[in-house]
């Protein structure tokens, strides 16, 4: 018995004697602990708090506004309410969601949408999931915020289009930031011009960030602001267009495929860039539906195209100015001369026809281009060649983009030099080695190679107007000109062809005489009507109607000028696919356009 006691008091000591030994290594390694966390960590683990009770949250810009020339709103700002979502701060985002969308009524397509933006996105930034919205159909969620951590409901803007199909090539429009600009430093909720002035003036537009520090409780909702860097807004863009002369030239159009522009001929002012059809852009602002996007991709008459800069077409007999001032500057002689005109001219063994079968007889230059003769033309770009017509044309800037704060855009085609000619032989199934005669013909009268832009066509008409600069067409109003360059030309001969320009619509023969005669203006100009190539039998197979079929086996018509004569202000250039004639189809869209400037300028007259 007494054995048994000392081991068991041996056992006792020994556990008293590592209880001893232990203790003081114990609460020596807490007190370094301690310690560590007083001394060593006590900044980083104050930060670390901080950041846990406060969120630095960014306040985003109220996006600059677009107005016309006039003021009218283009892009404007509407009042409205926005749902967020900081992903990190959501415990379960499925069932938020599933919520949300439950609350805000969206349809499946959305609601995949929204999730896939929020898998691209940093999960510490706030992700748009809705905006657009009014006060009924946020206030479910907002009642709701203190059981749904993470969301929240805030009053901003949202973009509006009051003339959003007039004016969409123009203007363009905004969408929620995507992946690649995330990496340039947007944010998942920010708006992004996409296309248009919305594009090409995004700095100018965007405005800067401003922060708001928060104070949240654990479960990351908000319980107070304490800190706020307001955000800059954007500025506002006064643009050249004028929002009325736009309407006319689409109401002047009607519901044909085309495009009017009109500049200022010394300033370079683009007063009108239509291109029609246009699109809603409106249905951007919110998240296009796929089946809209398909629509207008799949459109035969390609309402996302815009044909004021990005199409290229033949010129037509609105070239012959040009081929005519390379006449005179060459001094070709029937540029000074006359020829007779039977209604073909006769080339090895074929004939190159006049649009007149009946011929137009004896023809000066003045006579062909009032009377747009084609044999007189054939003739003097047979006699120059296709490199002088060539050069004529890349001084008046045609042939190279023009430089407007639009993209993309355009050079159209202008065969400027021999290399370039077999460049594009290499393209054809023939393997000849040389420009044919005939080849130069038909460019002279704006047909073959030759294309431009209804751009470069008001722009080179400009140019003709205020004696050859070659302007930059200018989208803001109150800018300065620039010139890009000076065209080669004597003041007589830009005389002669500007005479003759003006006889195109004042003569009673003049191709132009029926539809701008009567103009509130006394108006300069030339018409041109371009050949296309016939249609295949299988246009049925893509989708054309029988009437679509008959209309694109139709000329593009053309009309290009400037305007009053005397004293020039403004140039336009219109365009008509598949529109029919110049003289009768297009020259009509000048006069209306022409006539509500004209307009202006009398009630301005009145009000001083």
């Amino acid at each position: 018995m007494q054995k048994q006691q000392l081991e068991g008091r041996q056992r006792f000591d020994v556990r008293m004697l590592f209880f001893f030994a232990a203790t003081p290594i114990f609460l020596g390694l807490l007190a370094m602990h301690l310690l560590q966390l007083q001394w060593l960590e006590h900044e980083k683990l104050a930060l670390q708090a901080d950041n846990n009770r406060l969120n630095i949250v960014p306040v985003l810009p109220v996006r600059g506004e677009i107005v016309d020339r006039q003021g009218k709103g283009l892009a404007v700002n509407r009042i409205a309410y926005q749902v967020q979502l900081i992903p990190e701060r959501v415990k379960d985002l499925d069932v938020t969601l599933k919520k949300l969308s439950g609350i805000l009524q969206w349809s499946p397509d959305k609601l995949a949408n929204i999730h896939k933006r929020i898998k691209r996105s940093r999960p510490d930034r706030p992700i748009l999931l809705d905006d657009k919205l009014q006060w009924l159909q946020v206030s479910p969620i907002a009642a709701r915020l203190h059981h749904m951590p993470g969301i929240d409901v805030e009053a901003g803007s949202y973009r509006q289009y009051p003339y959003a199909e007039l004016t969409s090539h123009l203007v363009g429009y905004l969408s929620l930031a995507r992946k690649s600009d995330t990496d340039e430093g947007f944010l998942a909720n920010e708006f992004v011009g996409r296309t248009g002035v919305e594009k090409s003036y995004e700095k100018v537009l965007h405005g800067s960030l401003g922060y708001q520090q928060e104070e949240v409780d654990a479960l990351g909702r908000r319980i107070a602001v304490n800190k706020r860097t307001p955000s800059t807004m954007g500025q506002q863009l006064r643009l050249a267009l004028d929002a009325e002369v736009q309407q006319a030239a689409a109401d002047a159009l009607g519901d044909r495929t085309g495009a009017v522009v009109v500049m200022d001929v010394h300033s370079g002012e683009v007063i009108t860039l239509l291109s029609q059809p246009g699109y809603d852009t409106n249905r951007f602002i919110t998240g296009l539906e796929s089946e809209q996007w398909q629509e207008w991709l799949n459109n035969i008459e390609k309402p996302l195209l815009n044909r004021a800069t990005q199409a290229a077409y033949p010129p037509a007999s609105t070239f012959k100015v040009i081929t005519s001032l390379a006449g005179l500057h060459a001094g070709a002689h029937l540029a000074r001369g006359h020829t007779t005109c039977p209604g073909y001219l006769e080339l090895a063994d074929r004939k190159l026809r006049c649009w007149k079968r009946t011929g137009h007889g004896r023809v000066t230059m003045q006579d062909a281009l009032i009377r747009s003769c084609d044999v007189y033309f054939y003739e003097l770009g047979d006699q120059m060649g296709m490199e002088e017509i060539s050069d004529a044309a890349l001084q008046w800037g045609l042939g190279e983009k023009t430089r407007i704060d639009l993209s993309p855009e355009s050079r159209g085609v202008i065969p400027a030099h021999r290399p370039y000619m077999m460049a594009a032989m290499k393209n054809e199934s023939s393997k000849r080695k040389k420009w044919f005669r005939g080849e130069t013909m038909i460019a002279s009268i704006g047909q073959g190679a030759l294309t431009v832009t209804p751009l470069q066509m008001a722009r080179m008409t400009a140019a003709v107007a205020n004696g050859g600069k070659v302007l930059k067409p200018q989208l803001l109003a109150g800018v300065e000109p620039e010139v890009l360059h000076q065209a080669s030309v004597e003041p007589r001969h830009l005389k002669t062809v500007q005479k003759a320009m003006r006889g195109v619509v004042e003569k009673p023969y003049g191709t132009a005489h029926r539809a701008l005669a009567n103009a509130a203006w006394k108006v300069a100009g030339k018409t041109g009507t371009a050949q296309v190539i016939q249609m295949s039998q299988d246009d049925e197979k893509e989708g054309y109607t029988p009437e679509q079929i008959l209309r694109r086996h139709q000329d593009h018509a053309w009309f290009m000028g400037y305007a009053p004569y005397e004293d020039p202000k403004i140039a336009i250039a219109v365009f008509v696919e598949h529109g029919g004639h110049g003289g009768s189809d297009a020259a009509p869209v000048a006069a209306a356009v022409i006539n509500v400037l004209a307009a202006q300028e009398q009630e301005q007259a009145a009000d001083k």
